[in-house]
């Protein structure tokens, strides 16, 4: 499904002069802003490409004809100096792939967390004690991923509120 930024600014004017939003709507809304903004760094990038592009082709032009090696580390670290200052700035794409790491890591917890539990279950069914050595070691490293995806969850809950406090 392809959407055209035009698209997404009708939407967000309609839901604009709709009044009160729902939950649903609202959610919406928000994810058309990002959209917006996302397609606002894209251009930015591809803008940024050319000229780093025009950088480059300059610098190899007026380089003198140097063609030693440090005349050519010299322009080179120019150009990573630059490439690194002008791609520094993309919040929108920053903000959507620290939810992609946030949701991987919560989803990879939760993979281990039910495999650790899988193994308790499986091992008291098997007629292990509850109290044993293994169900403890077990139970430990379970309650221990629990309190980390807590902390996780309160870390991201934390950085949410301190970005929304800098708007």
């Amino acid at each position: 499904m392809t959407i055209t930024l035009q698209a997404v600014n009708d939407l967000i004017q309609s839901l604009e002069s709709a009044g009160e939003l729902s939950i649903k709507e609202t959610k919406v809304m928000a994810l058309a802003k990002a959209y917006q903004q996302l397609a606002a760094e894209n251009v930015q990038a591809r803008e940024r490409h050319s000229f780093i592009r025009a950088l480059a082709i300059s610098i190899l032009e007026h380089s003198g004809g140097r063609h030693d090696w440090r005349g050519a580390m010299e322009d080179a670290s120019d150009l990573v100096k630059t490439v690194d200052e002008v791609y520094s700035n993309t919040p929108a794409t920053d903000r959507i792939v620290a939810g992609i790491k946030a949701e991987a890591k919560s989803h990879d917890l939760n993979a281990f967390i039910s495999h650790y539990s899988a193994e308790l279950d499986n091992h008291i069914a098997n007629g292990g004690d509850q109290f044993d050595e293994r169900a403890v070691r077990l139970r430990g490293v379970i309650v221990g991923a629990r309190m980390f995806r807590e902390k996780l969850r309160d870390e991201e809950k934390a950085l949410a509120l301190r970005e929304e406090a800098g708007k």
